[in-house]
């Protein structure tokens, strides 16, 4: 039995258990972590059970193309999350996409508040705080996670599930060109295509359409970037950037997977501030540079190709640290390939 298999029976079983859930992905949900959310959410309601979502960030780009379901309002913290229910005020607490508690934002409370929790998790960095966890870092997203799960359960897959479900694993799989895409996402296409995934609109929706906004937040992004002698593509926007352009951090989402098209980059590292001193960042790696690594050293997180984290400096500081830290690997990885060489 497959680790899969034996958690999909852990995880069937804590279903059934519970009448109410509140779901949770990790802070600045994309794709996957609501693409995922949403298809366990209408798993549940089908199940006669009720479930929300949780969410610390604007997560309109993603829920708009769905069925609807239930939010947490911005004014109720999880610990009073039981109010948005029906048939009583107890709930499990389940993190998709996430498993570390102060990645969710503002249900990082959810782990105490709840009877149970779950976690169900695929980036490296990932650790066991909730009851039951599991991770599968090898997997190219929480979606394609979860429908595995869906499917050792003879869970029913409804048409609004599919479309959840396939914009969670196109969305993490960069529209099937990272090399996290497997046979298993391909094929995971496919039925999902079958079972009523709009596919054609959600590739075009989340890979081909953008507001005029954001792209001139992306040509402003590409002015200011800078491409050191190693390949390293450094790209800072602070707060009076996104004002002379009309907009705001958030319109600049995209902005890093674009950036990493530029062929000459090989690290790919974009800071913008979303606050007053503090600076989002956002990288993604073309070699063999580990970039979890580096958002691990402040406190952030993701894959070894594609990893965020979040730092309180000046953005003079914030952009130094981040380059040395990427110089300091790739020199790192030329040395040890020295002395392979010379062994």
């Amino acid at each position: 039995m497959t680790p899969r298999e034996e958690f999909s029976r852990q995880f069937k079983r804590f279903l059934d258990r519970y009448d109410r859930f509140v779901l949770s992905g990790h802070v600045r949900p994309d794709g996957d972590a609501v693409g995922a959310c949403a298809a366990l959410i209408y798993a549940l309601q089908n199940m006669g059970k009720e479930a929300v979502l949780m969410t610390d960030g604007d997560p309109s780009r993603y829920t708009s193309v769905l069925e609807p379901f239930s939010l947490v309002p911005e004014t109720v913290p999880v610990e009073e999350a039981g109010s948005c229910f029906t048939t009583g005020s107890s709930f499990a607490f389940i993190m998709l996409d996430c498993s570390e508690p102060d990645r969710t934002g503002r249900a990082a409370g959810g782990i105490l508040a709840a009877s149970a929790s779950m976690s169900i998790d695929h980036h490296v960095t990932s650790t066991e705080t909730a009851d039951f966890n599991y991770c599968e870092p090898e997997t190219s997203s929480a979606s394609q996670i979860l429908y595995g799960l869906l499917k050792l359960t003879g869970i029913t897959i409804t048409p609004a599930m599919a479309n959840a479900l396939f914009m969670g694993v196109a969305y993490d799989t960069g529209g099937f060109r990272h090399n996290n895409a497997a046979p298993e996402s391909f094929a995971m296409a496919a039925e999902l295509r079958a079972l009523g995934a709009d596919s054609s609109f959600m590739m075009n929706y989340l890979f081909h359409s953008v507001s005029l906004k954001e792209s001139k937040v992306f040509a402003a992004a590409v002015e200011k970037s800078h491409l050191t002698k190693e390949g390293i593509l450094i790209c800072a926007m602070d707060g009076g950037d996104f004002a002379r352009l009309g907009a705001g951090p958030k319109s600049a989402d995209g902005v890093v997977g674009r950036l990493t098209e530029i062929q000459e980059a090989k690290v790919v590292c974009y800071l913008r501030e979303i606050e007053d001193g503090i600076i989002r960042v956002n990288m993604r790696s073309k070699c063999e540079v580990n970039v979890a690594r580096i958002a691990a050293l402040y406190g952030g997180g993701g894959h070894v190709l594609a990893a965020g984290c979040t730092i309180k400096e000046p953005m003079l500081l914030a952009k130094q640290a981040i380059t040395e830290a990427v110089r300091r690997q790739m020199q790192q990885l030329q040395d040890d390939q020295i002395t392979e060489e010379e062994d």
